[in-house]
């Protein structure tokens, strides 16, 4: 990975929630309010917040950053433990590669609302937070 850099790895538009986006970074931690920006097309998003995993939470083995002070987390149904630890090992994988959750949002409407998966995004700034 470059340096002040995050790769999107995978993006999912959530209805109500907003764009639930995996990136990979070798960083700690992105902030919320940071500006990450596709240098090719000018288009910029915005870090909301980290999302957890809940079954890496649970198995206590969750990466957590200090800068990253505003957060949520996912939970996961399995049919069976041997599903569920599967899919721990996957997460666990996923952080070992510099792999994580955040909720992005476009900051201007009329931009593309996702980002290319692939693309590798310039972490731009941090903006001040608006309200409390």
């Amino acid at each position: 990975m470059i340096p002040n850099f995050v790769k999107i790895v995978e993006c999912f538009n959530i209805t109500g929630v907003g764009l639930l986006t995996e990136l990979q970074h070798n960083i700690n931690g992105i902030p919320p309010n940071t500006e990450i920006i596709d240098l090719n097309t000018d288009e910029t998003w915005i870090i909301k917040k980290r999302v957890h995993h809940g079954i890496l939470i649970l198995d206590k083995s969750e990466k957590y950053f200090e800068c990253e002070t505003d957060s949520m987390h996912i939970d996961s149904v399995f049919k069976t433990l041997t599903e569920r630890k599967i899919a721990v090992d996957k997460e666990l994988n996923k952080r070992k590669n510099g792999v994580y959750m955040y909720l992005i949002k476009p900051e201007k409407k009329k931009q593309k609302l996702k980002p290319e998966i692939g693309t590798e995004l310039k972490i731009k700034k941090t903006t001040p937070q608006q309200g409390v």
